[in-house]
């Protein structure tokens, strides 16, 4: 994992030996054109709030940009294609170090930038996708309640079992080091997706007929599924478009023009078969598989 401590770049640290990794102060007001989003078009945690950002309509509220889709040694970076346009720096580290020339922590995105106080504010992908979906939601040209208040306690439960038994769960399986780990993660990953099959054979979207932050919460991992995860981190113990409901799901939320316009395929796959060395040690890009959606 990519850190900081103490200003000093690890690109392969670990975040357990900083004793206390720094904290930011998240806005509690929303200010139109003041901040700015860092985020990665490969990254499904990223993907969260951006999410929330094009399907409310925040775009004029809060800016948004992305690192180039090559990850290195030198972590995130900005190139020719993806300019960090807001303050000019060359990758994530040097951004953070402008925030802040003795930060400790981890170096990631989401990021969520004051361009007034030229600080770093936000990099709780969770949180932020909760703040922009409440709080910001009086700026929104598309006002959607994605948090109801009498659904906001399930929301929130799902949420924490979605990161835990879908969107990290994942890279569990893709990372397993040894079989057992594989076979375990891979058996709790797919158990998870099929009770979520199950629960979406009853509704249209996890909680009704009605899309929440729940829905934007799960649909990152399952777009990114049958052109990365599948095949690069072997989590292929079913097809996606065996869980037929999961799947109808899945291209509900993506026909929907908004939420399409924050998928790029061609940049994740990049990304992910370029960027992980230790799993794919050549680097080469799959021509397929085929997505027909």
């Amino acid at each position: 994992m990519a850190i900081l401590d103490n200003g000093i770049w690890y690109p392969d640290g670990d975040i357990n030996q900083i004793s206390k990794p720094d904290r930011f102060e998240f806005p509690n007001t929303p200010e139109a054109g003041r901040y700015h989003l860092y985020m990665s078009l490969a990254c499904p945690f990223a993907h969260r709030p951006y999410l929330v950002i094009n399907y409310l309509g925040l775009e004029h509220t809060v800016s948004v940009s992305t690192v180039a889709s090559k990850r290195g040694s030198d972590g995130w970076v900005f190139d020719d294609e993806h300019p960090d346009t807001v303050n000019g720096t060359q990758g994530l580290v040097d951004l953070y170090l402008k925030s802040n020339p003795h930060y400790s922590g981890r170096v990631t995105v989401p990021v969520l930038w004051d361009k007034h106080k030229n600080v770093i504010v936000g990099d709780d992908s969770s949180f932020m996708a909760m703040a922009l979906a409440t709080k910001w939601l009086p700026l929104a040209k598309n006002p959607v309640e994605l948090v109801p208040a009498h659904l906001a306690a399930e929301i929130s439960t799902l949420n924490d079992w979605l990161h835990q038994q879908v969107n990290r769960k994942v890279y569990h399986v893709g990372f397993a080091s040894e079989q057992d780990a594989y076979n375990i993660a891979s058996d709790e990953l797919f158990t998870a997706l099929e009770q979520l099959n199950d629960r979406l054979g009853q509704s249209s979207y996890l909680h009704g007929d009605e899309i929440t932050l729940s829905d934007l919460f799960l649909l990152p991992t399952l777009v990114r599924f049958e052109a990365v995860y599948a095949l690069h981190f072997k989590a292929n113990k079913r097809a996606l478009c065996s869980l037929v409901h999961l799947y109808e799901y899945m291209l509900r939320l993506v026909r929907l023009p908004r939420i399409r316009e924050t998928i790029d395929l061609g940049y994740m796959k990049l990304h992910y078969y370029f960027s992980h060395k230790q799993i794919n040690p050549t680097g080469i890009v799959p021509a397929g598989p085929e997505i027909i959606w």
